[in-house]
């Protein structure tokens, strides 16, 4: 990673998760509008087809003109390819399967209780929890031996209880936790203000 003058350059990540159709394109589309930023992102995921396929997504999307941020992407078979010597590591990932999550959520309803989203609290979040952190275990333990200077930055939830397991394995890591929807929830409290109000050029 190479800081010159007000721009970062070189900068290696990976993102454990990488095949995802949701989340992978929308951190794709983040930083193709961040012309600070470049630099190589390796995508990880239990599917390496799903990996694969983001890879020719986005080494196409950054060969456009337009785009300001200028990313390498590589798809990756297995967990210390992909974090070795990396200076950011996404981790974004569903742990367990669609059925499982139906589970989550309408299992409990069965008994009365009545979840929004059923992945961070109640019956449906703490079954998740059991599921995922297993898997921030072994994470938690290839990043202290593969990139223990990364920032890590997790997507997956429940947030608070698996970020918690990153330190409790490596109380040194240096993580947090992170939510696409904050922005999007600041974007429309701006707009609302906006509309309602009156207020314009709030920026978030």
């Amino acid at each position: 990673m190479k800081y010159i003058k007000d721009k970062v350059e070189n900068i290696n990540i990976a993102y454990i998760g990488g095949g995802s159709m949701e989340w992978a394109w929308k951190i794709m589309s983040d930083l193709a509008l961040e012309e600070s930023l470049s630099g190589t992102i390796k995508l990880f995921d239990i599917n390496y087809e799903a990996a694969y396929a983001n890879e020719i997504i986005g080494n196409k999307l950054f060969k456009r003109n337009e785009v300001k941020g200028k990313w390498k992407y590589k798809s990756v078979k297995n967990l210390k390819e992909a974090i070795l010597n990396s200076d950011i590591v996404f981790i974004s990932i569903l742990p367990g399967t669609f059925q499982e999550m139906k589970s989550d959520v309408h299992l409990p309803e069965e008994y009365g209780i009545y979840q929004s989203v059923g992945d961070t609290v109640g019956p449906g979040g703490i079954v998740r929890a059991l599921r995922a952190i297993p898997m921030f275990i072994e994470f938690a333990k290839a990043i202290k031996k593969y990139c223990p200077e990364a920032w890590i930055i997790n997507y997956t939830n429940p947030m608070s209880v698996l970020v918690r397991t990153l330190y409790k394995i490596f109380p040194e890591i240096r993580a947090f936790g992170c939510c696409h929807e904050v922005f999007e929830t600041q974007k429309l409290l701006a707009m609302m203000l906006k509309e309602m109000r009156g207020i314009n050029g709030i920026s978030r």
